[in-house]
């Protein structure tokens, strides 16, 4: 169950959140392409319409049919049926926004965590209660409060327990119990890029493949993973295999030791350690003309351009996104499409031929946020 102000709402049944995630991901529908779609009868379809009619999850409205026929009957998402925070938490900072059903923003704020000593664990009780304020802060600019979408980076288990907190110290730190007792609201807690995913799942690359993955380069490596529109929550090594996957033996080494990894070319902190510089710095030299910055940066996009043709091939998807705050300074070289059109070159006795559809979206925080808010809205619906 969820609370909404002091409404109490109940999580969708099947046949109704179907109906409505095809609404939210394919737009407005008449029942009849909606029951084909779906396989549902007349009968079930007209049912779980008028059932969502009355939750004010949608509206319906007749249409005219053009020529001879019967007006058509088009049921449409309300948008604020639905109000759900996001929270993305980094190390230092919790950056929140208000989300409606279509995951869209309305309003945003962020708050600085509680001040620990560098490399000291995040305090676990302060930081809920920044949290509650954040949350009391932004709820005031929705009527009512479905839910909280709260995401970081490490290992969650079962949507509540900060089993790793990569930037935060934190070791099996139950958040949302917390957070939903101090609010009164129900909290599901989810890894920042298995958020992403999320809401890629229905607001992005999920709306034309079933099956994709999420590459994001930032503070560190992140991966997600879509299979047959189904989120994978937990990977079996937090990407750990993927970002270590070697790509040159007599290249750097990577924090772990490893000589040549994906990771030593694309973890921020390796880069920044071998220009001796930031790498805003070393983008702007770059552009400038700078060799040294146009090799480091080349050598990145070349990683970047293996480890998205490796993931692509485990998946057997023709999808991949690029994400996260530093992906536009290393994907925007032409080296990584060289790698990828490389891997991609048949061998003269194959006749199959693949392509891989690759987008690249810079990140702010406030994205990060969104995903989780869209994890929010998942949970709240009732969806895996």
């Amino acid at each position: 169950m969820t609370s909404t102000g002091t409404t109490t709402v109940g999580r969708l049944s099947t046949g109704a959140l179907a109906v409505t995630r095809h609404l939210l991901v394919h737009g407005p529908a008449t029942r009849g392409d909606l029951g084909d779609h779906l396989q549902l009868s007349a009968a079930s379809m007209s049912r779980l319409a008028r059932a969502l009619v009355e939750e004010g999850i949608v509206t319906e409205r007749t249409t005219p049919e053009p020529g001879v026929g019967r007006p058509r009957q088009v049921l449409s998402v309300v948008p604020g049926a639905r109000h759900v925070i996001g929270c993305k938490l980094t190390e230092d900072k919790a950056y929140g926004v208000v989300c409606n059903m279509l995951g869209e923003i309305k309003t945003s704020a962020t708050v600085a965590l509680p001040d620990h000593p560098a490399g000291a664990e995040v305090p676990v009780a302060a930081t809920v209660k920044v949290l509650t304020q954040l949350v009391t802060r932004l709820r005031r600019k929705v009527p009512s409060l479905d839910g909280i979408g709260v995401s970081l980076g490490g290992v969650v288990l079962d949507g509540s327990v900060v089993h790793e907190g990569t930037f935060l110290g934190w070791r099996d730190v139950d958040l949302a119990g917390h957070l939903s007792e101090r609010t009164g609201v129900p909290v599901v807690v989810t890894n920042d890029v298995t958020a992403l995913a999320r809401e890629q799942l229905w607001f992005g690359a999920g709306r034309t493949h079933t099956t994709f993955g999420i590459i994001t380069v930032g503070a560190g490596l992140g991966f997600g993973v879509v299979r047959e529109g189904v989120v994978v929550d937990q990977l079996i090594d937090n990407g750990h295999l993927l970002a270590h996957s070697p790509v040159d033996p007599r290249g750097p080494r990577c924090q772990l030791g490893h000589p040549g990894c994906v990771a030593a070319y694309l973890n921020r902190t390796d880069i920044e350690r071998r220009a001796a510089t930031t790498l805003d710095d070393l983008t702007r030299r770059r552009t400038a003309g700078d060799e040294r910055a146009t090799t480091l940066l080349d050598e990145a996009a070349r990683a970047l351009g293996h480890l998205a043709a490796t993931f692509a091939g485990a998946l057997q998807t023709d999808r991949i996104v690029l994400a996260g705050e530093d992906i536009a300074a290393i994907a925007g070289s032409p080296a990584m499409n060289e790698v990828i059109t490389d891997r991609l070159r048949p061998g003269p006795q194959e006749t199959q031929r693949c392509t891989l559809d690759i987008s690249v979206a810079p990140l702010t925080f406030e994205d990060w946020a969104q995903g989780a808010a869209v994890a929010g809205i998942q949970s709240v619906l009732g969806a895996p």
